[in-house]
Formats: C-alpha cells, structure tokens, sequence
C-alpha cells in the first residue's frame, strides 16, 4: 500500500467511548474511527512519555515524505484530536468480510502445516521488503502482524505496530546504510524469542546475512 503523501491533520476533535476500544498493546490503546471503517486511532497510554508518540508519528512522517511503497505495513493517514488527546490514525486492517483481520500469533497457534509453509516465505518477502526500503523495527511478534484475508485463499502480512526504533537521535531515519544495520541486528537477535512458541515455524526462518 501507497502511504499517503501528505499527513491530513483532522480539526475536528472525535469521542472515543469505551465501546470503541478494539485492543491495547504497551504503549497504545486502539480504537475504531468513529466515523470512518477503514481508519483505527491509536492513542499513547497515559503512563508513557509523549516523547515516544512523537518519535513514532515522525518516523512516519518521515516514511510518507519518502513516497514508499509498502505492501506490508499499515498505512498511516495523520493525526487527530480525540476525548483522550491526540491521536494517530492508521489504516485498519480488515478481512474481505469487513471483519478486523487477526493475529498472526492467532493463526500460528493452529499449527497448520500448509498455512506454516506460507508464513514462512512470506516473513521471507517481509523481511526483504523492509531492507529494500531501509524500514526500522524493533518488535515484529506475531501478535503485531497481521493477516489478512483479500479473498479465497489469498492473504497478506500486515504489521500493525513494533516499525521504526527507539533511539532518541534517529540516525537510522537518515541513513539507508544504519538502518539496514539496525533492522538486520534487530531481527537476528531476537526472532527466535518472537517465534520460540512456534518450533515448526521457528526452525525455518532465517537470519539475516549480516555484511
């Protein structure tokens, strides 16, 4: 999916009752868009420094600013003011039932061997795709991504949260060369704590080839 070129910034301050809420992570509690079914608000939890929503809205930012192409991350659409401050609107990610799409983990847990197969090559095409385009993470568990259902038999990886880093001077965000370090150090060190739930998946995914 194209990112938007630009981060609309909605005037227009929007309720987020309780009955909205469609998960919490961490750091952020999710909400439907009240108002709009493709759109979730991502809202810091109160405990946490701002700083680390602005670090997170900036890599972003800064992605769009770029015009890439990422067929495997939810899109970002700009910021929002909302009954619990300020907010980050995402794509929500959605079945072909208009269902809210679930959790890698949740799939996993099946244990499928025909579905394993296809996860495996497609963290393959995911990890590739961030290199191509020098994205950062720091946590690609399976319940940050997604999958979801286009049609018959046909699905996609979606990673709804763990993009970008945590440093607070972004070099990364500069410098193609750093941030595939990064992303290449990031993964080789903790995918086999991500995934050690999953031993069948886990025993086929490779690292990185560090430089």
């Amino acid at each position: 999916m194209l990112l938007s070129e630009n981060a609309l910034v909605m005037s227009d301050t929007v309720s987020l009752p309780a009955q909205l809420l469609v998960a919490e992570g961490s750091y952020f509690k999710c909400f439907r868009h009240p108002t709009k079914a493709y759109y979730c608000i991502k809202i810091l939890r109160p405990e946490h420094d701002p700083g680390y929503f602005r670090r997170r809205v900036n890599y972003f930012s800064r992605l769009q600013r770029r015009g890439i192409y990422m067929e495997h991350i939810a899109a970002f659409h700009g910021l929002i003011d909302t009954s619990l401050g300020k907010g980050a609107i995402f794509e929500m990610v959605l079945d072909d039932d208009k269902r809210i799409s679930k959790s890698l983990d949740y799939y996993l847990a099946q244990n499928d061997r025909r579905f394993n197969s296809w996860v495996i090559e497609q963290i393959g095409a995911l990890k590739q795709c961030l290199y191509d385009q020098w994205v950062t993470c720091y946590d690609l568990n399976p319940t940050n991504i997604l999958v979801q259902r286009l049609g018959f038999d046909e699905f996609r990886l979606v990673v709804i949260d763990g993009i970008g880093h945590n440093q607070f001077i972004p070099l990364a965000s500069y410098s193609r060369i750093l941030a595939r370090k990064k992303l290449m150090r990031v993964w080789n060190r903790r995918y086999q704590q991500w995934y050690a739930a999953y031993p069948a998946v886990l025993r086929c995914l490779k690292p990185y080839l560090m430089a």
